[in-house]
């Protein structure tokens, strides 16, 4: 089993033909409400690949937590972690033009409230999971103690260090594969990304923290796995790609899958690269997650 730790949002989508200027009122030609929130997401590419999942995480009381729970429980995630707090479900407007550039104003909520208690409360949950998958859109402090009582029970714990911020080493040491992507690379070491040789450079600074594996996801051109003896380059899919929302989120999510079920970390990566490339065929965050019958379909 799988365990997510993180975000739940109610991603509010306005398609413009172009954007406001300070002071302007345009009208939108189209308005959606997806489910989203990072840690939903991951745990929502586990659950339509037929994966068994668990999510721990909070919403606020209100129609947003409800439809977030209702969608989550429709493909079998388990929801007993996830908690009713005073606060507003998290949400994110997000406006959207022709040329499908976006603009996002995130609006944490109840994402804010999960606690360390929160952790203690559904400590079973880890204690089942042979696989911890975290985020960074829920307080650092209860991602940091929920990292710690995963090592303590000797559980796999995979980071997906998103929105990327800088990182304690005391945190690093206890992760085992990171899944940043080049930018995250970035802001997490202080290295500017060019090349693979600055990849690999960047990689090593977090293994010498004691990380055990980084892999780092670089859009089309696939990821690429480091470990401290090994270097290896995972290509992409040339895809019609029409929006990257939840992208790293179903890799990630496909990634713990993949090791859950047996593979190996190259071919759990090679996976987790299929599922992101039907992803980003597809618009929006978690009605864009291929389930395992879609997957079939594209990879013959």
């Amino acid at each position: 089993m799988i365990t997510v730790i993180g975000s739940l949002n109610m991603d509010l989508v306005l398609y413009t033909s172009y954007f406001p200027q300070v002071g302007e009122t345009i009208s939108s030609t189209r308005y959606l409400e997806i489910p989203g929130g990072k840690g939903a997401n991951q745990a929502m590419s586990i659950g339509k690949l037929n994966g068994s999942v668990e999510m721990i995480g909070a919403i606020g009381n209100d129609g947003f937590g409800d439809k977030l729970i209702q969608n989550l429980s429709n493909h079998g995630i388990g929801i007993q972690g996830i908690k009713r707090c005073t606060s507003t479900t998290g949400t994110a407007f997000i406006n959207v033009d022709d040329h499908g550039d976006n603009k996002i104003i995130l609006v944490p909520g109840a994402n804010y409230e999960l606690t360390t208690q929160h952790i203690d409360e559904e400590i079973h949950l880890l204690e089942k999971s042979e696989f911890i998958i975290l985020q960074l859109e829920v307080p650092l402090t209860t991602v940091f103690y929920a990292i710690q009582k995963a090592k303590e029970l000797n559980k796999t714990v995979i980071l997906n260090p998103a929105p990327a911020c800088k990182l304690d080493a005391n945190l690093l040491k206890n992760v085992d594969i990171l899944t940043p992507n080049e930018t995250e690379l970035e802001i997490l070491t202080d290295t500017k990304i060019n090349t693979l040789k600055d990849i690999k450079y960047a990689c090593h600074k977090l293994l010498a923290q004691g990380i055990k594996a980084v892999i780092v996801t670089i859009g089309a051109k696939g990821a690429v796995i480091v470990t401290m003896n090994n270097f290896i380059s995972i290509p992409g899919y040339e895809v019609d790609a029409i929006d990257t929302t939840a992208a790293g989120d179903s890799f990630t999510g496909a990634l713990a899958l993949g090791l859950n079920q047996g593979y190996d970390l190259e071919a759990a990566t090679h996976f987790a690269n299929q599922v992101a490339s039907i992803t980003v065929q597809r618009k929006g965050a978690q009605i864009s997650l291929p389930t395992l019958d879609e997957f079939h379909t594209y990879f013959k």
